[in-house]
């Protein structure tokens, strides 16, 4: 069966860990070896057990049907999606958390720091956000990102955006000493890093700076069908031109907002930007 190209070393060098941690038990590393360089496999419970251990979703890059829980990754797209309930209810089931490898625990427990934040729990959020970063392993650096960027947004939610800078800046320091072909791989944790500097510079009053980094973030965004990054940022951008009284921007990214809204073929998120159908 083929594979979507590059999916398991993808995961598994998201997530830090070699090829013999993640063929412990399952399978001979050399097999591995020859998954990933050639993205095919003819055994489904060795694919089914590598995605389990790499808390991958079987079913985004194969067509086999995998009911048994909900791993990280889908909970990070139900989260993404801004459906917290379903993500919370899966981050909940015992499923899920009795059988989470030790290296998955640090994403883990960012996922649940985003559900808490979400709910306007700060405290709880920076909790487990410390713990996450106490845990995470040196060579996994794009979660590393990822922390330090729901540390500055979980900073700024408190209103403390000088403390929120200093995580962004670790975040983005962190990416800039990565390879341009690392920032391709990790362009999706990138976009979300710059959209939340941005909300961090629009409260501080720096709208300009905010502009900037929404230019930034769209040019990063990894496909035109990630459809509720499209519209976060382009609210942003409107925010922005508010701000710095720029009315054809702002006229631009509400079209823009509500195109991508439209191709989603999200409900919610259509019903978030349906005021903007008159620009149409």
């Amino acid at each position: 069966m083929k594979l979507v190209s590059g999916s398991l070393k993808r995961r598994r060098e998201q997530l830090g860990i070699s090829q013999a941690e993640v063929a412990e038990g399952i399978c001979h590393q050399s097999l591995l070896s020859r998954i990933e360089r050639t993205d095919e496999v003819s055994n489904m419970t060795v694919l089914q057990k590598l995605c389990e251990r790499l808390q991958l979703n079987a079913a985004d890059i194969a067509r086999i049907n995998e009911k048994a829980l909900t791993p990280l990754s889908v909970v990070r797209r139900l989260i993404e999606k801004n459906q917290i309930e379903e993500a919370e209810e899966a981050l909940l089931n015992p499923a899920l958390t009795t059988r989470i490898p030790v290296y998955a625990i640090p994403e883990f427990n960012v996922l649940r720091a985003r559900v808490a934040l979400y709910h306007g729990q700060a405290a709880e959020a920076m909790q487990l956000l410390q713990v996450a970063l106490g845990d995470v392993d040196k060579y996994q650096v794009e979660l590393t990102i990822e922390i330090f960027t729901e540390m500055g947004a979980t900073w700024t939610a408190q209103d403390k955006n000088e403390l929120a800078a200093e995580c962004f800046e670790r975040a983005c320091g962190l990416i800039r000493q990565s390879s341009v072909d690392t920032q391709a791989a990790m362009a999706s944790v990138i976009t979300h890093t710059y959209r939340h500097q941005a909300e961090m510079y629009l409260a501080s009053g720096f709208a300009d700076k905010a502009m900037e980094r929404v230019v930034e973030a769209l040019e990063m965004l990894p496909t035109t069908t990630d459809y509720h990054e499209m519209v976060a940022l382009q609210t942003i951008r409107m925010k922005c031109a508010d701000a710095l009284a720029l009315s054809t921007e702002k006229k631009e990214a509400q079209l823009l907002a509500y195109a991508a809204a439209e191709f989603s073929k999200d409900v919610t998120l259509k019903e978030d930007v349906k005021a903007y159908s008159v620009l149409v």
